[in-house]
């Protein structure tokens, strides 16, 4: 039963949205999005960017072409690859690239905003909480952060990322509120962020399938707790989803390539080379961000005949050391030597075919494992496969330093600013070939004397408002997320001195969603310390954002309305 104390008679209330009336502020809501984002203008640097920006857009193009992703090299496979399937699918559509970005994001946020319904309809709340949580989800100014004006495949990460969250939410809050609701078209929303974010970027894996393999262990407890055995096989939805994306990527590359695998960089034979690199302690010791030391190298080349070759392209040819040496260091970091010695390859001849870069980077890690383990090179750790740097003592402080600060800077949307600050480089053909193709604007018109972008005052006024709401959340986020923590806290305790343990379900998954963004931070943190030295990225934590929001929304718009009562 519900009842209504007397005081609450007389406190006025928003009268309750209808169900038109929410569809159509939700529509409102969309609309203003684009509107405003519609004055922003991409950013592309034409030659500066061949391993992001300019490799989505060529494999895209080889997409549009019915190529699959186009001639063969060092760096066809060298990257997930759903980005690009994005882009061609786009331009098979005639619809613009940013506005189109904008659109898949409201569209995750409306799903995120739908999936708490059950629980906020427990806590006493109507359409307008709902409609509430989507406009602070879509609003998120993380979503038109200057990283978003790139054409790379960040621009859609955060959202893919968020409908698999928001996807398994609500089919988890349904089993825990509505048990009788549908939860498929749930789990199938869940499988579709899943599997698209998992083909966009090689870390999703990390990141979605640790929360994906919870929720569906709760999923399959309360769905056997509550008597219906045969909605288990709905559970199975998300992964089959996930198999088959995997299986038609790999089955693409081996009908194009030769191979069959998402990349031959992140996995296969290459990784296992580069984790065959970093066994070999280097005779300065540890250097900080790099993984294969210039000391380390020298024994490579004097033992490993199939590393010879590749010596002078990695120590002395000029335009590779332009490329990918660190200066300051004198040498390469860990997250640029990679990239170097696949292109030192390719100089050699050896990425004609992806069987024969295969073959080679094979024959290489089992030289180098070979003379590691007989003790003719040293080796401080076991046999790896990753190209990722091994987890050293020295980066346990540093990567809780930069987890704390990444954290903070997503808390507090730093580096938010909804214009980018340069200007796009390339000719005249190079904007017109790539604004054809992704149907946007460039801004690659400059202030008059000077190399900064030229934005109009239109554009001016509305990068204003965006920066204001920027403000208005970096004030809001973090009292709302500590007084989100504090009900929390103070629910926990409720629940365990009533005893009723099943009513922690749902702040159990708030909780566990700040995990996730946590874990989020760590990651990224990581590659900070031990491979980029980049410097914290709003770019690499635009994932963290939304579920940062969606924690502090949730926790405050399901807090049981005074008055309400169930019994």
């Amino acid at each position: 039963m519900e009842t209504t104390n007397k005081a609450q008679l007389h406190c006025p209330r928003l009268p309750e949205l209808s169900a038109r009336a929410f569809w159509l502020c939700v529509a409102a809501v969309v609309l203003i999005k684009c509107v405003l984002t519609s004055f922003q203008s991409a950013y592309i640097w034409v030659g500066g960017a061949p391993l992001d920006d300019e490799l989505m857009f060529r494999a895209a193009n080889a997409i549009s072409n019915g190529e699959w992703l186009g001639a063969y090299d060092y760096l066809t496979l060298s990257k997930s690859m759903f980005f690009a399937v994005w882009l061609a699918f786009l331009h098979a559509l005639h619809l613009p690239y940013l506005i189109s970005g904008q659109l898949l994001w409201c569209g995750a946020s409306l799903l995120a905003a739908l999936a708490f319904r059950p629980w906020l309809r427990h806590a006493g709340r109507g359409r307008w909480a709902e409609l509430v949580l989507f406009a602070v989800l879509a609003f998120n100014p993380a979503s038109t952060a200057a990283y978003t004006l790139r054409v790379y495949r960040d621009n859609i990460f955060p959202a893919l990322c968020l409908f698999c969250f928001a996807g398994f939410c609500g089919a988890l809050l349904r089993a825990i509120f509505t048990p009788e609701a549908r939860r498929w078209p749930w789990l199938l929303a869940a499988g579709a962020g899943l599997v698209t974010g998992y083909l966009d970027r090689e870390d999703a894996g990390l990141f979605l399938l640790p929360f994906a393999a919870l929720a569906t262990l709760v999923l399959v407890w309360l769905t056997l707790r509550q008597h219906h055995p045969r909605r288990l096989a709905a559970l199975v939805l998300p992964f089959a989803l996930l198999g088959a994306g995997i299986l038609t990527f790999c089955g693409l590359n081996q009908h194009y390539y030769g191979v069959f695998a998402l990349s031959d960089f992140s996995t296969g034979s290459f990784a296992d080379a580069m984790g065959a690199m970093a066994r070999v302690e280097a005779p300065e010791g540890y250097t900080p961000l790099v993984a294969v030391t210039k000391g380390a190298r020298e024994l490579l080349y004097e033992n490993v005949p199939e590393l010879a070759p590749l010596e002078y392209w990695l120590e002395e040819d000029p335009q590779l050391q332009n490329d990918f040496r660190d200066p300051e260091l004198d040498d390469y970091r860990a997250g640029s030597f990679y990239w170097a010695i696949r292109r030192a390859a390719q100089f050699e001849g050896l990425y004609d075919t992806a069987q024969e870069a295969e073959e080679y980077w094979a024959s290489v890690a089992a030289r180098i494992n070979a003379l590691c383990d007989d003790g003719t090179l040293p080796s401080w750790t076991g046999e790896r496969s990753s190209t990722t740097p091994p987890i050293r003592a020295e980066h346990v402080l540093p990567v809780l330093a930069e987890s704390a600060k990444g954290a903070l800077w997503a808390l507090t949307f730093q580096d938010c600013q909804p214009y980018e600050a340069l200007r796009s480089i390339g000719t005249e053909e190079d904007f017109a070939q790539w604004s054809a193709y992704l149907h946007c604007s460039f801004n690659g018109a400059a202030e008059a004397g000077k190399d900064t972008p030229y934005y109009s005052p239109y554009q001016k006024i509305v990068f204003g408002f965006l920066q204001g709401v920027r403000y208005v959340y970096a004030a809001l986020l973090p009292l709302s997320f500590l007084y989100t923590l504090y009900l929390q806290i103070k629910k926990i305790l409720a629940v365990f001195k009533s005893r009723k343990r099943e009513t922690l379900l749902p702040w159990a998954l708030l909780l566990v969603l700040l995990g996730m963004a946590a874990l989020r931070c760590a990651m990224i943190a990581f590659v900070e310390v031990s491979s980029f030295g980049i410097g914290t990225s709003t770019m690499y934590l635009a994932t963290v954002h939304p579920l940062l929001l969606l924690y502090a929304a949730a926790g405050i718009l399901t807090e049981r309305r005074s008055g309400h009562v169930h019994a």
